[in-house]
């Protein structure tokens, strides 16, 4: 449960948190939360989070939830070949469902271009 989370977004409505969440129960909730306290951020995936499946899960789940105002995948790396793994074996992940959201935007006759995609 993320009660605390509520309470810390609405005792301090001034004060932007970013936050991920490591139980997969708990990734649904925090969405909700994202969208109902301004100064709440989804920040990345938890290193322990980071399998393809629940990096796909959680931003196909993420997107549907908040579109775009979410921070899809950061590094708290301390070697720089650790960034660069964490990188590259994310976007394999988010790839997919990243297209699959545009796909939907085009099916559904959204003018897509490729400013809007950057």
């Amino acid at each position: 449960r993320l009660d605390w989370l509520r309470t810390l977004c609405a005792g301090y409505p001034s004060v932007k948190f970013l936050v991920t969440v490591l139980s997969a129960v708990n990734q649904h909730e925090l969405c909700v939360l994202a969208r109902k306290f301004g100064n709440l951020h989804i920040y990345g995936c938890w290193w322990f989070c980071n399998n393809p499946s629940i990096i796909e899960t959680t931003t196909r789940m993420r997107l549907e939830m908040l579109g775009t105002a979410f921070t899809c995948q950061h590094s708290d790396a301390r070697v720089l070949d650790q960034l660069v793994y964490k990188w590259a074996h994310s976007r394999e992940a988010v790839t997919p469902v990243l297209a699959a959201q545009y796909r939907k935007l085009l099916e559904a006759g959204w003018p897509l271009s490729e400013a809007d995609v950057e």
